[in-house]
């Protein structure tokens, strides 16, 4: 092939003029010449917030942050997200989209935090003398 023209596949004695084709159509599609790349596409604030919901590593502060998302993705992610505290729970587990509250009082640092707050409540009432019935009761 003594043309430029590039037979599909790439193969064979024209896989230099493959390669190079290729190239500069990379160049072409990242909005500049080739050799040059362009600047990476700015992330949606959105996205940003999901990405960190989302992550195992963050705090239990920055999720109580991301819970007062307007996002019900980004606080249905928190609300699975291991390391929320169980105040972000509660209040996520107040909230008016139903599968948000739902995951919430699923997540076993919501259980945890309630019943820690019912033995609490039952071990005041003991100390004051009362006799608390049930545990749920208290």
């Amino acid at each position: 092939m003594a043309d430029s023209t590039v037979r599909r596949g790439g193969t064979g004695k024209d896989r230099t003029q493959f390669g190079a084709h290729t190239r500069s159509e990379a160049g072409a599609g990242l909005g500049g010449e080739q050799g040059t790349p362009s600047a990476a596409p700015e992330v949606p604030p959105a996205r940003v917030e999901y990405d960190k919901a989302r992550n195992a590593r963050t705090t239990a502060d920055e999720l109580a942050v991301l819970a007062e998302s307007k996002s019900d993705v980004v606080r249905l992610e928190v609300a699975q997200n291991p390391n929320a505290s169980s105040d972000t729970l509660r209040e996520l587990a107040t909230s008016g989209e139903d599968l948000v509250r739902d995951v919430a009082r699923q997540n076993p640092a919501y259980e945890a935090g309630t019943i820690g707050e019912r033995l609490g409540i039952a071990v005041t009432k003991l100390r004051r003398g009362e006799q608390p019935n049930r545990l749920l009761d208290a």
